[in-house]
């Protein structure tokens, strides 16, 4: 995910989990501010951003990015 690692500066990193997310009617997966975690040294960080973690087959790309956006602006449900 091109996020090194605060800890140990390597690069092997990626989303591990989060608390926040939603799944809409169409089963797009929107993550808000999920743990990134290091392959190299099993360090564990939050990282503040909003990504999509599941995209169903079938959605066009405009339509995608239009669910992507109003997650986005809509917030956190909680």
């Amino acid at each position: 995910m091109n996020r090194p690692c605060p800890q140990c500066g390597s690069t092997e990193t990626g989303p591990s989990f989060t608390f926040d997310w939603d799944k809409d009617d169409t089963g797009q997966v929107i993550a808000r501010n999920p743990f990134f975690a290091c392959v190299d040294c099993e360090h564990a960080w939050q990282v503040n951003m909003v990504l999509v973690v599941g995209h169903p087959t079938g959605l066009d790309n405009s339509e995608s990015i239009n669910r992507f956006v109003e997650a986005v602006e809509k917030g956190p449900t909680s």
